[in-house]
């Protein structure tokens, strides 16, 4: 009885946030996909680690299918809508080549959880105004939701002795694999529509063009090897183009451009609200998940590439990307 109560709860608080909603909350729901997210997993999803990770005074679970780790490894975080049915499809599709590993950050395994990331970024932090709680942004140092998520990071390298890891964040995780370049395990990064920092007035310039991270996050970043992919939607209008910019600003030629142009998803000219590149917009047939189906291929070549290590390899993928 208490998770059905808890669930009402956070739906009604939602409603409420967004009849209340400022600038920015109501340019979220303006800004929203309408299209229905498919995918459904097939496979047994797991703790890996015996129960939930606790770490850094954080404690969540991390699901994945158990089969050894033969295969490199790969942490595949959520969107604002939660470790969803279709983000356990597409897990299970990175699978097939990688050792996957999907945290709960918020709601419930196998569920759309909208609800309940809303909650999470803005009224965990309420006395502290928003955001607060785990994603709250310290005038130094990282998120706790970071510094467990880092701790999550070494766990599995701890499994995957000598084996480069490779992230892969989307939406309000979107950013998140950039902070993660502090451990050098970690070989490659995939930015999926980072939305960051999702505020509930208004966004300045400076907010459409920021990560959302600290400067105590970029510096290791800018330290490291590992290669950044980054795509988004051209019309996407939660996660600004100027983000991207940042990433080519931060990173040079470490950064590489998936940004989907119009043309292969707008029917006609038409306009489109288009946001989840990896998962949200993916469809196992029709012609408008086209887009989205070569983004996941992209990803996978982007992601055998660098985390196998032969120059040969990184050399065709780095070629099959699209550059600005």
């Amino acid at each position: 009885m208490k998770a059905p109560r808890h669930s009402l709860f956070h739906a009604m608080a939602a409603a409420l946030l967004f009849v209340q909603a400022g600038c920015g909350a109501a340019q979220l729901g303006t800004c929203a996909p309408h299209t229905k997210e498919e995918g459904t997993p097939t496979l047994n999803w797991t703790e890996c680690f015996e129960a939930p990770f606790e770490h850094a005074g954080i404690t969540h679970s991390v699901y994945c299918l158990n089969d050894g780790t033969s295969k490199p490894p790969v942490l595949l975080l959520h969107e604002l809508t939660g470790l969803t049915p279709g983000t356990l499809a597409y897990a299970e599709e990175l699978s097939r080549n990688f050792t996957v590993y999907v945290p709960l950050l918020f709601g419930e395994k196998g569920k759309f959880s909208l609800t309940s990331g809303l909650w999470a970024y803005w009224f965990r932090g309420l006395v502290a105004f928003f955001p607060g709680g785990e994603w709250g942004i310290p005038s130094h140092g990282s998120m706790p939701i970071v510094e467990w998520l880092r701790g999550v990071v070494q766990k599995i390298g701890e499994r995957h002795h000598e084996q480069r890891l490779g992230v892969i964040g989307n939406c309000m995780t979107g950013p998140l694999p950039v902070a993660l370049l502090n451990n050098p395990q970690v070989g490659a990064a995939v930015v999926a529509q980072p939305a960051l920092p999702m505020r509930f007035w208004y966004y300045t310039d400076a907010d459409k063009s920021s990560l959302g991270l600290s400067n105590d996050d970029l510096h290791p970043a800018k330290e490291s090897r590992a290669k950044i992919y980054a795509l988004r939607f051209e019309t996407d209008c939660i996660s600004d183009r100027a983000k991207l910019q940042t990433l080519r600003d931060q990173f040079g030629d470490r950064f590489l451009n998936g940004e989907i142009p119009a043309t292969a998803y707008q029917a006609e000219g038409k306009p489109t609200n288009a946001h989840s590149t990896l998962i949200g917009s993916w469809k196992k047939i029709e012609e408008t998940g086209q887009p989205s189906r070569d983004a996941r291929a992209r990803v996978l070549n982007f992601l055998l590439a660098e985390l196998d290590g032969s120059p040969q390899n990184r050399s065709v993928t780095h070629r099959s990307v699209t550059q600005p």
